[in-house]
């Protein structure tokens, strides 16, 4: 999606529900520099391939010809949903013993030469009524609290006003326009 970005912390929308929301808002937004990926997935059964690094590389280069900022992404971590409890900012430090990004997902794009911005603590929110919720779980969900919810990267809050809210935080990451590293 076109977006206006700066390659900045502060220049970052919240999340990827304000990305679409800005889009849809206004057709173009004036003088998009950058592009926004919402969602970058491989099947999981063809991973370990280079088929997200392939795409990545395609999509610097296109926008080496379109948006000069480059390409800005909520990373949604793929080893995170392992770790619901910590907190994503203590998460995305985490380092593998060989120093690298222990995050196999957010350790590609840094080591394809983007940077992290920063946090997106509210880049997709989810709020519907428990009936719902436990309707998708399978089981009720008989009082207010944080519960587990199966592939999430947090709980979900069950607040007493009878609605679930599930805030997924991502990492924003920033690629330079062009096929290399910065």
């Amino acid at each position: 999606m076109p977006v206006r970005g700066e390659g900045t912390p502060s220049s970052l929308p919240p999340g990827s529900t304000e990305v679409l929301v800005r889009g849809v808002d206004r057709a173009a937004p004036d003088r998009p520099d950058a592009v926004c990926m919402l969602s970058v997935s491989v099947d999981p059964a063809h991973r370990a391939a280079g088929h997200a690094e392939r795409l990545l590389t395609e999509v610097r280069q296109r926008a080496a010809r379109h948006a000069p900022r480059g390409v800005i992404i909520p990373v949604r971590p793929t080893r995170k949903p392992l770790y619901p409890l910590i907190p994503i900012d203590e998460y995305a430090a985490w380092k593998r013993p060989d120093g690298r990004c222990f995050d196999p997902w957010l350790r590609t794009h840094l080591e394809l030469g983007a940077r992290r911005l920063g946090i997106a603590r509210a880049s997709l929110v989810i709020r519907q009524p428990v009936s719902r919720w436990a309707e998708f779980l399978g089981h009720p969900l008989p009082g207010p609290g944080d519960h587990p919810l199966p592939g999430a990267l947090v709980p979900l809050r069950v607040s007493a006003d009878g609605h679930g809210t599930y805030t997924e935080p991502n990492v924003w990451v920033h690629h330079p326009a062009g096929p290399g590293a910065p």
